[in-house]
């Protein structure tokens, strides 16, 4: 009895070790200012809630807090609150690819978001930071996004602090041990603009339109092939300026049919995750 004892002390020794060594691991991606520009031809809404550097990601931080992980996303402006559910115009998509494996997941992203994700990166989880009220966004989700839903996972809590937006995510609902380890997932962090009165086939985002408005942004196409993603991290996420024209050249690698609500005849852009350096 009394090495029976022994063995399961052992066994917990091990568990308690192995989920307090990966607990405090954090990553930082940087991302260089003034490409909130989508492709590059973007151009804000008129209206003046949408402040100059509201959707120009400056950094994102991952870090492992135990039994859950801290989103971190940096702008460039500070987050605003006034007719917004919780602030005004942020909604960010972090997307997660546990496993490296290729078309091991979904290479679709959330409808709307008009990208697809490389299948060298096909991802598991995605990460849906907006500011509206949890039915809204499942309602959103039951009626936009139901072959996704399982994947899509809303953080347990979302804090607003000046130019960032910290998010709280149980590792339990992203189906992972607490011995996770964050430094080996390739991660795809996308800004976007929220609405409550998306188009019929968008999870709560802003279109982007060929020419700018009261709050749509210019720059894109009429048709719904075009990304309305504004800004987001790539390739080794060093915040180096080469990274500007990478994320150009990314999503401007798309064509659009001339219809905003068919989208059958739309080539979208592929996006590649970033991944820490080992």
């Amino acid at each position: 009895m009394g090495n029976k004892k022994v063995f399961i002390t052992l066994i917990l020794i091990v568990f308690s070790f192995s989920s307090f060594l990966f607990a405090g691991e954090k990553i930082e991606f940087k991302d260089p200012k003034g490409d909130d520009k989508g492709p590059g031809v973007y151009t804000y809404p008129t209206n003046p809630i949408y402040v100059a550097g509201s959707f120009d990601i400056t950094s994102a931080t991952i870090e492992d807090k135990g039994d859950k992980i801290e989103f971190v996303v940096k702008f460039a402006a500070p987050v605003s609150f006034n007719w917004g559910d919780y602030w005004d115009v942020h909604q960010v998509q972090i997307y997660l690819d546990f496993d490296k494996v290729k078309d091991s997941g979904h290479t679709e992203t959330i409808p709307g978001t008009q990208v697809l994700v490389d299948p060298e990166n096909a991802w598991e989880k995605v990460i849906f930071i907006d500011p509206h009220t949890v039915p809204k966004i499942n309602g959103e989700i039951d009626l936009k996004a139901a072959h996704l839903k399982e994947d899509i996972v809303l953080p347990s809590k979302i804090k607003p602090i000046g130019k960032s937006l910290k998010a709280t995510v149980q590792k339990a609902d992203l189906g992972i041990g607490d011995d996770a380890d964050i430094n080996d997932w390739g991660y795809g962090v996308l800004m976007l603009s929220a609405t409550g009165f998306p188009g019929n086939w968008c999870v709560l985002m802003r279109r982007v339109n060929e020419y700018q408005g009261d709050h749509r942004f210019g720059g894109g196409a009429d048709g719904a092939g075009d990304p309305n993603v504004a800004d987001m991290i790539v390739d080794n996420g060093d915040g180096s300026e080469d990274e500007i024209q990478i994320q150009y050249d990314m999503l401007s690698n798309y064509e659009s049919g001339m219809d905003p609500e068919e989208t059958e005849d739309d080539k979208l852009a592929v996006i590649k995750l970033v991944y820490p350096k080992q």
